[in-house]
């Protein structure tokens, strides 16, 4: 669990003891790719430390998908508010990728942030930083054009534009596949 120790030093420093602890919690589960590791209408109860991959967040509306979030490795995320209001989940969670991840009970990791200081400080800064990017995304849809959400997703992302079909990309964009089209053809005229 290198990669996690390596996750984890960008928000806290752990000690030895910390991180065994921290890690002990943890299960690996191997997901291939298109298969979910949650569903809505299904009750939240973990966290997910995504190891190696790329996951899609996403919910249907009539039928259709709407992309919201893409998660690449090496990152932690847990459904929130299905866990903290216990109801079902809205929201599907899909890789894009065959990917290796670890799970936690989510309330072993409260238990463990109860008494452990700089677990505590490490998830404050987790949630933090989550809260920051959901503002972003927010923000971005107030004020952003889709192209220039377009193109700040392909600078945030270069890594994984090749893993991800592009009628997700539109989606997360806001913008419907033809739209999407018309956006990356001017980019590349330009």
């Amino acid at each position: 669990m290198e990669n996690l120790k390596s996750f984890t030093a960008h928000f806290a420093q752990l000690n030895e003891k910390d991180f065994i602890d921290l890690e002990a919690l943890f299960q690996l589960v191997s997901i291939k790719k298109m298969d979910h590791i949650l569903t809505s209408g299904n009750y939240a109860k973990e966290l997910f430390f995504l190891n190696k991959g790329t996951f899609r967040i996403y919910h249907l509306k009539e039928g259709e998908e709407f992309t919201t979030k893409f998660l690449c490795s090496p990152c932690i995320y847990a459904e929130l508010f299905s866990i903290r209001k216990q109801t079902p989940t809205f929201f599907n969670i899909q890789s894009l990728t065959d990917c290796e991840c670890y799970k936690a009970n989510f309330d072993a990791v409260e238990q463990l942030m109860e008494t452990n200081p700089n677990i505590r400080r490490l998830f404050l800064k987790l949630y933090e930083h989550i809260y920051i990017s959901g503002k972003k995304r927010e923000i971005s849809f107030i004020l952003d054009s889709q192209t220039k959400r377009y193109h700040d997703f392909i600078a945030e992302n270069p890594q994984i534009m090749e893993q991800i079909p592009l009628q997700y990309i539109a989606s997360f964009i806001g913008a419907k596949p033809e739209t999407l089209s018309r956006i990356r053809r001017k980019s590349n005229k330009i």
